[in-house]
C-alpha cells in the first residue's frame, strides 16, 4: 500500500511539473490594434511604452499599453523579457514613479480575453497574451520565447 501511494504521489507530482514547465515554455504574443501600422516590435520599443516613458507610437497615435495582473505567469514572463524586472522590482518601479509624479502605469485587466478586447477597441492599444488567446480582432507584431523578444 505504501509503495502504491508513493508511485501515485510521484506520478501526480510528475504531471504537475510537466504541465508547469509547458506553461512556462509557451510563446507570448505581442498584440496591437489592427489599424496600428507597426509590423514588428523589439524590446527597445516595448520597454518605454510599458514603462510609460514614451506615450506615443512613432505614427503619433497615443500608446495604450495593457497589462495582466502582477501574479499572472504571462505578466511575469513579459516583465522579465521586456522590462528586465521581477515582480518585486516592477512593483517598486511603479511606487517610485507614483512618488515622483510620473505617468500612470499601463491599464491592468484581469484576463487574456480582456487584453484582446482592450487592444482591439483602442487604436493605440498594445498588450500581450498566450499565442492560443490571439483572435482575428488584433495583430501580432512580436513574440516572446525563452525570455527573448522576437519578430512575429
Amino acid at each position: 500500500m505504501r509503495r502504491l501511494l508513493l508511485i501515485l504521489g510521484m506520478s501526480l507530482l510528475g504531471g504537475t511539473l510537466s504541465s508547469h514547465s509547458q506553461a512556462e515554455g509557451d510563446e507570448i504574443a505581442i498584440i496591437v490594434n489592427k489599424s496600428n501600422p507597426a509590423k514588428s516590435v523589439d524590446r527597445d520599443t516595448l520597454r518605454p511604452l510599458f514603462q510609460t516613458t514614451q506615450t506615443q507610437w512613432s505614427s503619433g497615435t497615443a500608446a495604450a499599453p495593457v497589462n495582466l495582473p502582477e501574479d499572472n505567469a504571462l505578466r511575469k514572463g513579459f516583465d522579465a523579457a521586456v522590462l528586465g524586472l521581477d515582480p518585486d522590482r516592477s512593483a517598486r518601479y511603479w511606487t517610485d514613479r507614483k512618488i515622483r509624479g510620473g505617468e500612470r502605469p499601463p491599464r491592468k485587466v484581469s484576463s487574456a480575453s480582456a487584453v484582446v478586447r482592450a487592444v482591439s477597441e483602442d487604436t493605440g492599444g498594445v498588450g500581450y497574451v498566450a499565442m492560443g488567446d490571439v483572435t482575428p480582432a488584433v495583430k501580432i507584431i512580436g513574440r516572446i520565447r525563452g525570455g527573448q523578444v522576437l519578430a512575429p
